[in-house]
């Protein structure tokens, strides 16, 4: 799964936890901004571990502010565990 492909999944997931569409999100505005709480950010690190089959930090969305900067970490993430 590339960059590109992480933002719309995380787009999707994050609309789903607040209760809007996928396309009223801004994956450059921070999390904070966009309404996340910090027991969403759990359920969004929860989902993007399940959905990505990876092990993250529960701290990874204080650290990448944005979808955009989280996608990136994802990543990286992934590349990890490929190689």
């Amino acid at each position: 799964m590339n960059r590109d492909e992480i933002v719309e999944l995380m787009k999707t997931e994050i609309a789903a936890i607040l209760g809007q569409e996928p396309d009223d999100i801004d994956e450059n505005v921070n999390f904070l901004k966009i309404g996340v709480s910090s027991i969403q950010a759990l359920k969004i690190i929860n989902r993007a571990r399940k959905n990505l089959d990876i092990d993250i930090s529960p701290v990874a969305l204080f650290e990448y502010k944005t979808i955009s900067e989280f996608a990136g970490y994802l990543s990286e993430c992934l590349n990890e565990k490929v190689l």
